[in-house]
């Protein structure tokens, strides 16, 4: 009897040990937002970095840490900037700072700026989407 009582409480141990570990950051994902002048970009965020690909600018990359209602990020020149994290929800992402204010919507994607770097191909296609998601490029 024993013998079983170990072996059930063992299948529940390894039964949890393998379920995979769901986030509760609510950052971590793909967001696009506009600038004052329309100008389209997308966030990419992982677990400690956030790749911005701006339609000007191109790509950029930060370091960032969120504290309680605080984001602060960092660039490679270690140039640091505190934005306050307004709103945080699934679908919407508002900062801001003395300066200003930006809103970013959720971008559901099928690959993703981190999954598309491992492969030439599909990077460039991600690079291809990207033009294609700007709603300038659209038709009207």
């Amino acid at each position: 009897m024993r013998l079983k009582s170990y072996i059930f409480l063992a299948a529940i141990l390894i039964i949890v040990a393998c379920k995979p570990d769901k986030s509760d950051n609510l950052l971590l994902g793909n967001w696009f937002g506009f600038d004052t002048d329309s100008t389209y970009y997308e966030l990419y965020i992982g677990d400690t970095v956030i790749v911005l690909n701006h339609e000007k600018l191109g790509i950029a990359e930060y370091v960032y840490e969120k504290d309680g209602n605080k984001l602060i990020t960092t660039t490679p020149l270690f140039f640091e900037r505190v934005w306050n994290l307004d709103t945080l929800t699934d679908t919407t992402i508002v900062i801001s700072d003395t300066l200003e204010v930006h809103q970013f919507r959720r971008l559901d994607l099928d690959i993703d700026f981190f999954k598309s770097s491992k492969d030439s191909t599909e990077y460039y296609r991600f690079r291809q989407d990207f033009i294609a998601r700007n709603p300038k490029q659209k038709p009207e």
